[in-house]
């Protein structure tokens, strides 16, 4: 199957699941809803996305998440001696709110897809050296876990949550590139219309 076609699958897949659990919690519902920002970083790059968390419940949401994943493996994958790469994604995830005084402790499930774009070199410097692009399509499942601050006198909150999941090259079009267990810290801001 072609890169086009898989980038084309994975988005229609995200859209499908957004639609569908929109409108399921939409006719049940009138929770406000959360918009914002995120910047995930994590040691071989960093997700950076816009963020729509929807409330089923007073201390329930779904999250949506569409964004770029920037990747500089440097020396850490197995299958080469340098990868660096970019592509475009998105996630759908389930996370718990626990109100404290300033803020509120959260936890949740994510399952993001990210199509990525790797280029590879081997040998560097050597006269064998070789080098590459390989398309992959992750399929990355983590949990996520952190707090929410509250901004004074608005309807806005900062925080910081700590991640841990596993990258799966679920599709791979070219020479196989890293995937392997991932821990992230992310800086998220929301606010409500």
């Amino acid at each position: 199957m072609a890169p086009k076609s898989n980038c084309f699958i994975s988005i229609i897949m995200l859209l499908s699941c957004f639609s569908f659990s929109y409108a399921q919690t939409k006719e049940k519902h009138s929770y406000n809803n959360l918009y914002g920002v995120s910047f995930q970083f994590y040691p071989a790059g960093i997700i950076a996305t816009l963020n729509a968390e929807h409330f089923i419940s007073d201390n329930t949401s779904l999250v949506y998440r569409l964004g770029g994943n920037f990747a500089n493996r440097k020396d850490f994958s197995n299958e080469n001696d340098h990868e660096t790469g970019s592509g475009f994604g998105g996630s759908l995830g389930f996370k718990k709110h626990f109100p404290q005084k300033k803020g509120s402790l959260v936890a949740g499930f994510n399952l993001d897809v990210w199509n990525l774009w790797i280029d590879w070199e081997n040998n560097i410097g050597l006269q064998n050296e070789t080098s590459g692009t390989t398309y992959t399509l992750v399929a990355q499942p983590w949990f996520e876990a952190g707090y929410l601050f509250n901004l004074k006198n608005t309807s806005s909150k900062l925080g910081l949550t700590a991640g841990f999941g596993r990258e799966i090259n679920a599709i791979t079009n070219g020479k196989d590139v890293a995937q392997d267990w991932i821990a992230s810290l992310s800086i998220q801001y929301q606010f409500s219309l």
